[in-house]
């Protein structure tokens, strides 16, 4: 493989590329298994470089989710949809260390994600369900049990950072106290079950966190888990059904061309000029307006 070629490789669980430079080595890996197909990628990708398969469906059950994809002669490894996944399915490395690099230039804000363990609280409860409700099992501790298997000690526990996607179900479901999650996605999820066809429950298998549930007769979301990733609303087949709005990020302060584009792409221009009052940056907010060919009162 010549210096600057970037070489794709791909099996059912992994999509990766390699490009080797003179002196740095870009490794961008897709984890199939993690991926909700939620777009966000795809979205912000300054190279249009990525795209997502369709879902597959049938009688209303999910049985083959959208499928990431990334041209190998266009991605620039740039690292915004690394910075921006929220199931943590991207990943990079630069010479064999994690590094995406539209952070380490600070073109890109690190998301606010937290997850922080009251291990006092954790140890006064017995009540461990919310281990087992952890959508992608990112916490563990060491349990006690009896002879008829029921816990009666927990210590230890943790959860994992680089698993944990913050959906905050720990928080809710959890002794009161024991976490405390800050969730980086901000929005808002509309769903309009009238529109929802005959025994359909695509978006509740798709939906990362479990936010969404089927009752066997008709779909319902629980917004304190969502994070408003898309995924769901991407496989809907009733246009209208359910509806994810972006309206901002919970970040580190920043001041990036490349953030204010990509603000553009995920979020409604509406929450991208709520985005720019607080940071004070009078002039992108009135390119946003003039760009929506609104009046600007004096």
């Amino acid at each position: 493989m010549g210096r600057g070629t970037t070489q794709k490789t791909e099996t059912p669980q992994t999509l990766t590329l390699v490009r080797p430079m003179i002196t740095r080595r870009y490794a961008l890996e897709v984890d199939h298994e993690a991926c909700c197909g939620c777009l966000i990628c795809q979205l912000v990708c300054p190279r249009e470089a990525i795209t997502l398969s369709a879902a597959v469906l049938e009688e209303g059950r999910l049985v083959e989710q959208p499928r990431v994809d990334i041209d190998a002669t266009t991605c620039n490894f740039c690292g915004e949809c690394v910075a921006l996944c929220p199931t943590h399915a991207l990943a990079m490395m630069v010479n064999g260390q994690p590094e995406v690099p539209v952070l380490k230039a600070e073109a890109f804000p690190v998301l606010t994600r937290t997850n922080v363990v009251d291990a006092a609280v954790c140890s006064a409860s017995t009540d461990v369900a919310y281990i087992d409700n952890c959508p992608v099992g990112a916490i563990s501790a060491e349990l006690t049990r009896d002879a008829a298997g029921q816990v009666t000690a927990v210590e230890n526990v943790q959860v994992d950072d680089a698993t944990c996607i913050n959906c905050t179900r720990c928080m809710e479901e959890g002794p009161k106290g024991a976490f405390t999650v800050t969730k980086p996605y901000q929005g808002r999820a509309r769903l309009n079950t009238l529109l929802c066809p005959d025994g359909c429950q695509a978006c509740a298998d798709v939906c990362p966190t479990n936010a969404i549930t089927y009752d066997g007769a008709k779909v319902a979301v629980d917004r304190r888990f969502c994070l408003f990733c898309g995924a769901c609303e991407n496989v809907c087949p009733a246009e209208g059904a359910i509806r994810i709005a972006r309206t901002g990020f919970v970040h580190a302060p920043v001041e990036s061309g490349a953030w204010t584009v990509a603000l553009e792409k995920l979020v409604s221009y509406q929450a991208a000029v709520r985005e720019y009052d607080i940071k004070g940056q009078a002039k992108r907010r009135k390119a946003v307006i003039e760009g929506l060919n609104l009046k600007i009162e004096a």
